[in-house]
């Protein structure tokens, strides 16, 4: 820590506050989108393999990068948020939540719309097709966590959970910065994390009954959200920004802050959990604070910066590749994940790639009509992806 507190070279307030976009995001959004993609990948390739991998306690771990994926959404959503403020005197609802829906909306319910039929012709009579499409109604509407529960990971079209969080969450958070001013909104965000805590903490047992409505609504509060929602009110100010600054402004901060998330994903007790949310939290301030961090290089390096370009595209599209090439590579006698794994990225890369460029850009170019701080949008070139 010593390194890190002697540094006090990084870039001043001012400096951050014209930074129109973060380069080492779009690096760190890659190595998330891999992290859930080399999760899937042994999932796939059979129990025998998915259970040598819980023998490796970091490896194991991929699917923490939809974590990651919060808090860089939550710190990036609440800039541009903050930032209209500053400028215009006032945040505009209808823009955001425009905004918002032309970015998830149509590649989300495109892949829907592609899922309905595949259920339709490839699933019907395995039982698989009547819990699709009991849940269809909280796919279309970003509820699917207050009905399903935890128990329906197994379901067609689950990793829909991430997106209801994110678009539950936003809803509301882009309301309460229009309503409230100064320490009131992280105020709110301390309670909400106070609230989903006591959940995890099974605090609430004598209030709440498990698995009812309430308990699933204060569940899927998404804890890296609210703490990167937090980072970015601090970093609005001057104050918070020179406070912040000798803990995460160090040259070497980045690296040192991602080591020790790393090393917190190894033990498995309920309580590290909580320190690996605050620790994405301090990778995410580490990489802002400064952009010669000392893993902009890596993170900025092209074909990482474009995985993260294209990483909404490949979180929604993986799982229909991975069907493609999961038994391809089985009928040709490939069955290790290590060898799939590459494949698969490639393949993923590809078609998130098309659908970037033919899909997803035109609502993109529409999108940019309703952003009120063009000149100083905090946000690399995967502009407010905010995938989880």
């Amino acid at each position: 820590m010593e390194l890190v507190l002697a540094d006090l070279t990084a870039p001043s307030f001012s400096d951050f506050s014209r930074l129109r976009f973060f380069g080492s995001l779009d690096g760190l959004r890659a190595l998330s989108i891999l992290g859930v993609l080399w999760t899937h990948v042994w999932y796939v390739s059979g129990l025998e393999y998915y259970n040598r991998l819980q023998h490796y306690p970091v490896l194991k771990m991929g699917a923490f990068g939809v974590d990651v994926f919060f808090g860089i959404s939550g710190f990036l959503i609440t800039t541009l948020l903050l930032r209209e403020r500053s400028k215009n005197g006032r945040i505009s609802l209808r823009d955001f939540y425009l905004r918002r829906s032309l970015r998830i909306w149509p590649l989300y319910y495109a892949t829907l719309g592609i899922y309905v039929l595949l259920v339709i012709f490839l699933q019907r009579g395995t039982g698989r097709d009547r819990i699709f499409f009991h849940f269809l109604p909280g796919y279309l509407t970003f509820t699917y966590t207050w009905f399903a529960g935890w128990a329906a990971s197994g379901a067609v079209f689950n990793f829909a959970w991430s997106l209801s969080v994110e678009e539950q969450f936003y809803v509301v958070w882009a309301l309460v910065l229009r309503i409230l001013r100064g320490l009131l909104p992280a105020l709110v965000m301390i309670l909400m994390i106070f609230l989903r805590l006591s959940v995890h903490f099974n605090l609430l047992q004598n209030f709440i009954l498990k698995d009812s409505l309430p308990w699933r609504i204060a569940a899927g509060v998404s804890v890296p959200i609210c703490l990167g929602a937090i980072l970015a009110q601090i970093l609005h100010s001057e104050k918070g920004f020179r406070i912040l600054r000798p803990i995460l402004g160090s040259k070497w901060a980045a690296p040192l802050w991602l080591l020790l998330l790393l090393a917190s994903l190894v033990p498995r007790e309920p309580f590290w959990q909580m320190i690996q949310w605050f620790l994405v939290a301090a990778v995410v301030g580490s990489c802002v604070i400064r952009e010669d961090n000392a893993l902009a290089p890596f993170l900025r390096f092209r074909p990482l910066a474009y995985i993260g370009l294209v990483s909404y595209g490949m979180y929604l599209l993986n799982t229909l590749v991975l069907d493609v090439v999961n038994p391809v590579m089985n009928r040709i006698g490939l069955r290790h994940p290590l060898l799939k794994f590459p494949v698969f990225v490639a393949a993923t890369v590809l078609v998130a790639g098309i659908s970037y460029r033919f899909f997803e850009t035109p609502f993109l170019r529409l999108k940019e009509r309703f952003s009120k701080v063009r000149e100083v949008q905090p946000v690399s070139k995967v502009a407010l992806v905010a995938n989880s």
